[in-house]
């Protein structure tokens, strides 16, 4: 990541006749959640124009995350500095889907004790819909993962659309004529529980910004350090701040991180394997490993029932070997290095 940014500063000083517009969405009149007026101009402007749009939303699902209206603060877990997750049901708890930890919901802000705290929930289908009612007369496309067809089967809907809607294929969409790119909402990137989602953040916008023109971003937290450094394009304190936080959380590139996972149809399975490496791992533990696990969350995905175990620290290959003949033995088994 460092030398990756470095990078950035050598080559890319470009003079920014182009633009990033930062929304805040606490002080803008919205008919529609997540159109702003000022988005909803642009894209009548540059739709007059005959140039194609694309709203960014990179989430599949829904995306569910807790934030207070009056000082812009995202809640989020202590072990991992990532923002947590809102689960109503059946907990009604914050959960972080990087190590499971789990909170109840609090009834003020921990940063400022107010209690204007703001569920913001929202998913591909519902933006699609309101832009479907706002923009009736243009050709319009909502395409993500989810979507039976992936992009080479429906090159030539994205070239006919002028509205786009999409989650991750924005770096590989070769497009002309794009004029404005917006993310939506970009807080809710942050609930996605990956150690270096920042910097998959700043590297997207960074893209966008490259290969296109304007950008705009809309949010609910315009304070947040974060977006402040990509808004002022900071990349040396930006790289400052993140490593500070891998240091301070045991991240790449100070420690090693291996996510375990287990993956099968049968949901007994998945249980009766997890559960197995679970109690082995801590049993070769010397207190040197951080491991996470939650034994109560199962996710479903593509048919498929799943757990991770999380472990940080040290070189972890000597420790992986404690359980590398369940590794090879079980298809349901992989390890992911981070």
């Amino acid at each position: 990541m460092k030398e990756k940014l470095f990078e950035y500063n050598r080559k890319n000083s470009f003079n920014f006749f182009k633009m990033i517009n930062l929304i805040d969405l606490n002080h803008t009149k919205q008919e529609f959640p997540l159109f702003s007026y000022e988005l909803i101009e642009e894209i009548n402007k540059n739709l007059g124009k005959n140039k194609k749009i694309i709203l960014f939303f990179n989430k599949r699902w829904e995306a569910n995350s807790l934030i207070c209206k009056d000082c812009n603060y995202q809640l989020r877990c202590p072990n991992c500095d990532i923002s947590f997750t809102v689960h109503k049901y059946p907990e009604n708890r914050l959960i972080c889907h990087h190590c499971n930890n789990k909170i109840n919901i609090p009834a003020c802000c921990p940063n400022c004790d107010w209690t204007n705290l703001a569920q913001i929930w929202i998913w591909t289908q519902k933006i699609e819909d309101q832009i479907k009612k706002l923009f009736w007369k243009y050709k319009i496309l909502r395409t993500d993962s989810d979507k039976k067809n992936k992009e080479w089967l429906c090159l030539e809907d994205i070239k006919n659309a002028q509205i786009i809607i999409t989650t991750e294929f924005i770096n590989s969409i070769s497009l002309e004529n794009v004029w404005l790119v917006a993310f939506l909402l970009i807080e809710q990137e942050f609930v996605i529980p990956e150690y270096d989602i920042e910097e998959q953040i700043f590297d997207n916008i960074y893209y966008n910004i490259k290969r296109w023109s304007d950008v705009i971003i809309q949010t609910y937290i315009p304070d947040s350090k974060i977006v402040k450094l990509i808004i002022e394009w900071n990349y040396k304190n930006f790289l400052v701040e993140t490593l500070k936080e891998r240091k301070t959380y045991n991240y790449p590139p100070y420690k090693e991180l291996v996510y375990i996972w287990v993956k099968n149809k049968n949901l007994t399975r998945v249980k009766d394997i997890i559960f197995k490496l679970k109690n082995k791992l801590d049993l070769a533990n010397n207190g040197n490993y951080e491991i996470f696990f939650d034994k109560d969350i199962f996710s479903k995905k593509a048919s498929e029932f799943q757990q991770k175990i999380v472990i940080k620290w040290n070189d972890l290959q000597e420790f992986l070997g404690t359980i590398k003949w369940e590794i090879f033995r079980n298809k349901e088994i992989n390890v992911e290095r981070k």
